[in-house]
């Protein structure tokens, strides 16, 4: 039987990278923009602003407060979506389970199962529900 806290939601820090403008380029804060509004409709969000040594302008941190497996669920689907508009796109993804901070980085051609089974099972166990997406054997 799957346990989980009931602490509150599971956060994510993601951090929304392009190759292709630097973080204070007007144009990319606007899809920065775009994604934080569709996030803000299936979970709480926080915004954290902070230079980065040796990065040009400021860095945004995006805290995404995840408090079910269906929000989970949706995230990643937008994430998805998000990251297939443009290949220069990438999240890099952080969250901390047991006192370790993990990491990932998603991009638009590479979200891998294993990358994101990887969150879904710390988030599972936090806020309970299945994992996502279920585990499929190989044939």
């Amino acid at each position: 039987m799957l346990q989980h806290s009931t602490a509150g939601p599971f956060e994510l820090v993601i951090e929304p990278r392009s190759d292709a403008y630097s973080a204070d380029d007007d144009r990319w804060r606007d899809q920065v923009a775009v994604l934080v509004s569709d996030l803000e409709h299936v979970a709480e969000i926080r915004q954290r602003h902070h230079v980065r040594a040796g990065a040009k302008g400021t860095i945004t941190e995006v805290i995404v407060a995840l408090g079910s497996a269906g929000a989970f669920t949706t995230t990643f689907e937008m994430f998805r979506a998000w990251l297939a508009r443009d290949r220069d796109r990438r999240v890099d993804v952080r969250w901390d389970e047991d006192g370790q901070t993990h990491f990932v980085t998603l991009t638009g051609s590479a979200i891998d199962v294993d990358s994101v089974r990887s969150i879904a099972e710390a988030a599972a166990r936090r806020v309970g529900g299945p994992q996502w997406p279920p585990s499929t054997e190989r044939s």
